[in-house]
C-alpha cells in the first residue's frame, strides 16, 4: 500500500508529524568537525579494477573483483562506507587477494559510484541486500562459472555505512554469509557506539526521518525519497564521485534495526576499530560485545575511522581471522 492514508491513519500521522515538527525546531546543533580525509590520499582510484555486471542482465547491481592466485575456496564481499564507493577499498582489497586467503568483492552500493542510476537513492529499502544476493549468486563471479556452493566460506563485511549494511544481513538469519568482517560498523545515529553527529560528520534531518519512519510503519512509501542526511566533506578530500547526501530510503537500508543487531549473528564475527575513531565510540563495541562468544573484537591503537581501510596495521588481524574461519588456519 502506497496510497493516501485512512481517516485514523491521518489523524494519528497529524499528531506524531506536529511533535517531531518541535522536536525538529528545539533538536541540538550537530556538533562541528568532520572525519579526518588524510586517509583518501593513500588511495590510488584509477588503479581499481573495472566494475563488472551480475549476469542478471540488469544494469545494476557493479562490483570489482580481486582474485587471489592460489584459488582459494573463501569469497569476501567488502562494502564501501558512506559517501565512498567501492575503490576506497582498492588497497585493503588487493592487499587481502594478494596473501592467497580469499578472493574479494567490493560492490558499488547502490546509489554510489562514478555512474549511480540516481546517486544517493535507490528503488527501495533494503535494496543492498538484493544486490549482495544478485552479486554472489551471479553466474561470473571471480570472472568464472561456478555456482555459490563452490565457496566453502562466504564473508561479508563492510566498512561504516557498509558496516551497518552488513550487520542488518547478518542479524536477519537469512544470510548465506558463514562470517562478518566489521570495520568501524555504523550502528546507528542515536547508538551508544555512535559520537553525537557521527564526529560531526553527518547532519541528520531527525524531524524527517522519524516522520518517515511512522509512515513506512503504516506501509506508506511516498515520502521515502526525502533527503534526510547530508555529509560534511571537505573539497580538499572530494574526488569527483562522492555521494554527499542520502534519502530516506538509503538511510534506512544501511543501518542495523538496533545497535544491539551485532550481537544477535550466530556466525563468527571480526570488529575492527581504530581507538582514534572520531566518529565511533570504541568502549562502547567492548561493553556491547564482552559477552558475544562469537565475536572477537580489536581496537587498534592510533588509527583514526577512515583509517582502518587502508592501514597497513589491519591487514594481519583480517587475514588470521579468515584462516581460522575457513578453517585454512
Amino acid at each position: 500500500m502506497t496510497g493516501s492514508p485512512t481517516r485514523r491513519q491521518a489523524l494519528r500521522l497529524g499528531g506524531v508529524a506536529l511533535t517531531t515538527g518541535i522536536a525538529g525546531c528545539l533538536g541540538e546543533e550537530p556538533p562541528e568537525g568532520t572525519l579526518d580525509f588524510s586517509a583518501l590520499d593513500h588511495i590510488d582510484w584509477s588503479a581499481a579494477p573495472s566494475t563488472q555486471i551480475t549476469t542478471s542482465g540488469e544494469p545494476k547491481p557493479e562490483f570489482r573483483e580481486y582474485r587471489a592466485d592460489d584459488e582459494p575456496s573463501t569469497l569476501l564481499v567488502l562494502h564501501h562506507n558512506a559517501t565512498l564507493d567501492g575503490r576506497a577499498l582498492h588497497p585493503l582489497a588487493s592487499a587481502i587477494a594478494n596473501t592467497g586467503v580469499a578472493h574479494v568483492v567490493t560492490p558499488d552500493i547502490r546509489g554510489h559510484g562514478p555512474d549511480p542510476l540516481d546517486r544517493g537513492d535507490l528503488e527501495y529499502i533494503y535494496q543492498p541486500e538484493d544486490d549482495l544476493t544478485r552479486i554472489v549468486e551471479t553466474e561470473n563471479v571471480i570472472q568464472d562459472p561456478r555456482p555459490i556452493d563452490a565457496f566453502e566460506t562466504i564473508i561479508v563485511g563492510g566498512h561504516g555505512a557498509g558496516g551497518g549494511l552488513a550487520t542488518r544481513v547478518g542479524a536477519s538469519g537469512r544470510s548465506f554469509a558463514d562470517a562478518f568482517l566489521f570495520l568501524a560498523p555504523h550502528l546507528g545515529r542515536s547508538a551508544p557506539t555512535t559520537r553525537p553527529g557521527f564526529g560531526g560528520w553527518e547532519e541528520y534531518s531527525g524531524d524527517r526521518m522519524t516522520f518517515a519512519d511512522l509512515l513506512n510503519s503504516f506501509n506508506l512509501t511516498m515520502y521515502n525519497q526525502m533527503e534526510v542526511v547530508d555529509f560534511d566533506m571537505p573539497q580538499s578530500a572530494r574526488y569527483g564521485d562522492e555521494t554527499l547526501s542520502y534519502t530516506y530510503r538509503l538511510a534506512a537500508s544501511l543501518v542495523p534495526g538496533s545497535h544491539t543487531a551485532i550481537t544477535q549473528i550466530d556466525e563468527p564475527t571480526l570488529t575492527l576499530i581504530g581507538s582514534d575513531d572520531e566518529a565511533l565510540v570504541p568502549e562502547a563495541y567492548e561493553t556491547l560485545l564482552a559477552d558475544d562468544e562469537t565475536s572477537d573484537l580489536q581496537i587498534l591503537d592510533g588509527l583514526s575511522h577512515l583509517d582502518v581501510m587502508v592501514h597497513a596495521a589491519v591487514l594481519d588481524p583480517i587475514v588470521e581471522w579468515i584462516e581460522r574461519v575457513s578453517g585454512q588456519g
